[in-house]
């Protein structure tokens, strides 16, 4: 569970962005969207096994899907349209952010 709080805490993060102190843990969080992408999808899956954390299990997978297409956005060349696409994946990452912090929550008691 705790790396669905995790994943929801980067996720949401992005709206602080206008904020200096926070814009430079943001920087920093960055560098490990990827890996902890990676870590939430393979957690999110092992959590679909089990009947009492499927939410979690599915808000993991897709929480851990947005975070690791940043791996995809890092092979668009173009500085002009890296900057789009990660503007319209912001729009589906603060809400998903959102909903993984309370599925992060609820599976913290559910264990």
């Amino acid at each position: 569970m705790e790396f669905l709080l995790l994943a929801g805490i980067i996720l949401i993060l992005e709206i602080l962005k206008n904020i200096e102190p926070v814009r430079d843990a943001i920087s920093t969080l960055n560098a490990l969207k990827i890996p902890i992408g990676f870590v939430v999808l393979l957690r999110g899956i092992s959590f679909l096994f089990y009947s009492k954390l499927l939410f979690q299990g599915i808000m993991g997978i897709i929480a851990g899907a947005i975070l690791t297409i940043e791996v995809f956005i890092l092979f668009i060349k173009d500085i002009e349209v890296r900057n789009r696409v990660r503007d319209s994946m912001l729009g589906l990452s603060i809400p998903v952010g959102f909903i993984t912090l309370i599925a992060g929550f609820i599976g913290l008691f559910l264990r």
